[in-house]
């Protein structure tokens, strides 16, 4: 099954994305777009260029002191058994993230009525999905929502 998902990019991964691409075309990724024009390179290294300039300019409003925010848009293509795993509960799990910033699992349970062991592993699941991240706060695991859309394209 296939799925459209918008989601946040991490700080850490933006820098290491910005990192490979720059290693990929020898550091410097100014003159794709006249290559470009030119037929000198295709259409993928054109495109690895317009997510370069997205990063580096996330990075630099980060850098004079805005929030981070950089999002990308992905087509995934994903097993039964993966798809198996986004259960109605998770999806909730989900939705209640995005609505409402829990400060730990424990807080996220008790709103909505449901077991910390069963949520924690709920969250697990959706982490190793890429949907979710645990950050560690102090002694707390706070649950961070990566993905903010996600468009079933085909069964």
């Amino acid at each position: 099954m296939q799925l459209r998902i918008v989601r946040r990019i991490p700080l850490g991964e933006v820098r290491h994305r910005v990192a490979d691409l720059e290693a990929k075309y020898g550091g410097n990724m100014d003159d794709i777009p006249d290559r470009f024009a030119e037929g000198q390179i295709d259409r993928e290294a054109f495109e690895d260029y317009v997510d370069w300039m997205g990063m580096v300019h996330a990075l630099r409003a980060y850098s004079e002191g805005e929030d981070f925010d950089y999002f990308t848009e992905d087509i995934l293509e994903l097993s039964k058994d993966e798809i198996s795993k986004l259960t109605p509960r998770r999806l909730e799990l989900m939705d209640q993230i995005s609505r409402h910033r829990a400060d730990s699992i424990n807080e996220l349970a008790t709103t909505i009525n449901r077991d910390v062991k069963n949520v924690y592993n709920d969250l697990k699941t959706l982490e190793s999905l890429g949907f979710v991240r645990l950050v560690k706060e102090g002694r707390r695991l706070v649950p961070d929502l990566l993905v903010k859309e996600i468009t079933f394209l085909t069964w």
